[in-house]
């Protein structure tokens, strides 16, 4: 008796550490999507990103946010047309 007992709470206790590392991850994946997906995407500045985060320093917001390939594309697409204009 006292040994199926001890198996069900060992049982619950590894049910509840499984389910707190599924809600850490959950909650890492959504604040990088939310970052890199939603805000990045947009135009929106990393550090803007970094007070939506709630973070004091852009460095820590980088570490969730990834820069995209398409936001690369048009700030060099930016950068083309300044210096086709100054060749003018």
């Amino acid at each position: 008796m006292l040994a199926k007992c001890l198996i069900i709470n060992v049982l619950r206790l590894i049910l509840v550490i499984l389910f707190f590392i599924a809600f850490l991850n959950i909650t890492y994946v959504g604040r990088h999507s939310y970052a890199t997906s939603i805000c990045l995407a947009n135009g929106v500045s990393m550090e803007n990103v970094a007070k939506m985060l709630g973070h004091a320093d852009t460095s820590v917001t980088k570490h969730y946010a990834r820069v995209l390939d398409q936001n690369i594309f048009k700030d060099m697409q930016k950068v083309n047309s300044c210096l086709s204009e100054l060749a003018i």
